[in-house]
This record gives structure tokens, C-alpha cells and sequence, in this order.
């Protein structure tokens, strides 16, 4: 069976319930380029290079983090609803993390 259908057959959007969803949300959006800024500001990024480590921190979770769960049953159900939502919701979460920094800058 295909990513894509299964992901398409799941009875709800977000299968885990709301509250953990906003959590990992949170967890990816703002403790993922929070955490990446401490450390490109410890190895020494600057500029453009640190701009880019903390866009790239908010993107989303890719298929293939999906596809090993599916694979290895481990809650194939939750990782859709993390890559559906977490794909909607990234584009302008990088929105506004690309004006804050292009405003910093």
C-alpha cells in the first residue's frame, strides 16, 4: 500500500488529539530552530549559513520519517497526521521566521 492512500484513508486529520498535536507543533516550530540557533551560534554560523540552519529546522517532517513507521509499526498513524499538519502549518511559519531574520539582518 502507498503512503499516499493510507495517509488518505485515515478517519481523522489528526489522529493523536488536539493538545498533543499543538505540543509537537510547538516542539517542531519553535524548540527545533530555537535549538538549531544555540548551536549554530556555537559552532560560529553567521549570516546567511545561520539564516539558512534555522529555516531549514522549520520545515516540515518529510514522508520518509512516515514510511519507517509504517514499516516498522510504530504509530504510522500519528506520523501522517504530523506530516499533513505539520505541512500546512510550515509555510508560514517559514514566512515569518524569514521576515524576522531579513528584519534582523
Amino acid at each position: 500500500m502507498s503512503a499516499g492512500i493510507f495517509m488518505a484513508l485515515q478517519e481523522k486529520l489528526i489522529a493523536c488529539g488536539t493538545s498533543l498535536t499543538i505540543f509537537g507543533m510547538v516542539l517542531r516550530f519553535i524548540a527545533g530552530p530555537a535549538s538549531t540557533a544555540i548551536g549554530a551560534v556555537a559552532v560560529g554560523l553567521h549570516r546567511d549559513v545561520f539564516h539558512v540552519a534555522i529555516i531549514q529546522a522549520a520545515l516540515p517532517q518529510s514522508i520518509t520519517t512516515f514510511i519507517f513507521a509504517k514499516e516498522y509499526g510504530l504509530h504510522a498513524d500519528v506520523l501522517s497526521s504530523a506530516v499533513i499538519f505539520g505541512t500546512i502549518v510550515s509555510l508560514p511559519v517559514m514566512i515569518a521566521y524569514y521576515a524576522v531574520m531579513e528584519s534582523v539582518h
